[in-house]
């Protein structure tokens, strides 16, 4: 399992405009600017390392990516709309998580640095979210869950 400190240390060394916001011995909260086609997006990624004892899911294990300006445009007349490929935040509903990968698919598990999987995801996420915004269209592939799917609900029981 990668530690917080790894993941803070790589996080600098790969993307030096993410900062740290919050940290302790098991989560880190980081901000920084996504920019994937001229448009800037602040995004916040947290990630909570759980306690051995503590029943969790992969899915439970994953890190959490929020834009947080500009808001994510709401669609619902456009193809897989309101917004396609994120999971709903009960705590911040305008703030919806983005749906990076099938944690089904284990395409991510505990031994991954973010810097070097998640954030390239998220990037390329915004990437086709601008385009989905031009062609009503979603070209960015991925699985097409049903929102009432138990894979697509991301918050565990205890809040990250």
């Amino acid at each position: 399992m990668t530690s917080i400190d790894d993941q803070i240390k790589a996080m600098a060394e790969r993307w030096p405009g993410f900062r740290v916001v919050e940290q302790d011995a098991s989560y880190v909260e980081w901000q920084g600017i996504l920019a994937p086609d001229k448009r800037e997006h602040l995004v916040r990624v947290r990630h909570r390392i759980f306690m051995v004892l503590e029943n969790i899911s992969l899915r439970d294990a994953q890190p959490r990516v929020q834009v947080l300006k500009p808001l994510l445009e709401r669609h619902p007349d456009y193809e897989q709309g309101p917004i396609p490929h994120v999971y709903p935040s009960k705590v911040e509903p305008s703030l919806p998580y983005l749906c990076l990968f099938s944690p089904s698919l284990r395409e991510w598990d505990i031994n991954d640095l973010i810097a070097e999987t998640t954030i390239f995801w998220a990037a390329e996420w915004l990437f086709f979210y601008e385009g989905w915004l031009v062609t009503r269209k979603w070209l960015g592939g991925g699985r097409h869950v049903n929102p009432q799917d138990e894979e697509k609900r991301l918050e565990p029981d205890a809040a990250i």
